[in-house]
């Protein structure tokens, strides 16, 4: 499991070189999976959003501080253009994920949807769970940069601010949100909850509310490093 404060960090390489950075990450939010990271192409491609989904890495190094995609630049710069100011919509998506043939991760109820290789055999297994399949679920893309710095709140009281994410590279699911606690105004202190532990977000107000009592999070075990919280997961 790694940060995301360091995949930010990462040079993103095409198969034919060096593109740019990673400059903020969008996750959904309902799974708080990793969706897309957007690249900062700098003088590359000036004005334009560069949206990549996990289902392009290839490789992520973490010696070298680098993301490999499996696309060259040549394939990427004729993606569907996004403008720096453009909302990414649904139909913004979907003439993505028609172009690079990504898996549509809102279809059924997989982390990532079926691959265009699994639709059938899926598909057919939610049948024969009765389960009904909803092509149109309503997932709203977070901006993990914007997240950082959000108010966190037991039910009985305010526990910190949102410091960190943690996230796996197999699912790119977020982990964990790392949290500063407010009660020690002379060292940093961090503690650990999972996105199940979530009851709400008010993504307007920047506020999490979690469904401990402050009591209960008085029995959690605090970090003075952040780094701590990777040790033994």
């Amino acid at each position: 499991m790694f940060f995301t404060s360091d995949l930010k960090t990462y040079n993103i390489d095409a198969s034919d070189g060096e593109m740019g950075k990673i400059k903020d990450l969008y996750f959904d939010d309902r799974k708080w999976a990793i969706r897309y990271a957007v690249v900062d192409t700098r003088k590359w491609l000036p004005g334009r959003k560069v949206l990549l989904s996990p289902r392009s890495f290839i490789n992520l190094n973490e010696a070298n501080e680098n993301l490999e995609v499996e696309f060259d630049k040549e394939t990427i710069r004729n993606s569907p253009s996004i403008t720096d100011e453009q909302p990414v919509s649904k139909e913004v998506e979907n003439s993505i994920i028609g172009y690079y043939g990504w898996s549509r991760y809102w279809i059924g109820f997989q982390l990532w949807g079926p691959s265009e290789n699994e639709s059938s055999k899926a598909l057919a297994e939610e049948t024969q769970r009765d389960q009904p399949i909803d092509e149109h679920q309503e997932y709203d893309l977070r901006s993990e940069d914007e997240t950082i710095g959000f108010k966190v709140h037991a039910n009985n009281g305010k526990i910190g601010r949102v410091a960190d994410m943690i996230y796996d590279n197999t699912y790119w699911k977020i982990q964990y949100i790392v949290v500063r606690s407010s009660e020690s105004m002379v060292e940093d202190e961090y503690l650990a909850f999972t996105p199940e532990s979530i009851e709400s977000v008010d993504w307007f107000g920047e506020d999490i509310y979690v469904s401990d009592s402050l009591e209960e999070v008085n029995q959690r075990t605090l970090y003075n490093k952040k780094a701590d919280i990777l040790l033994g997961r």
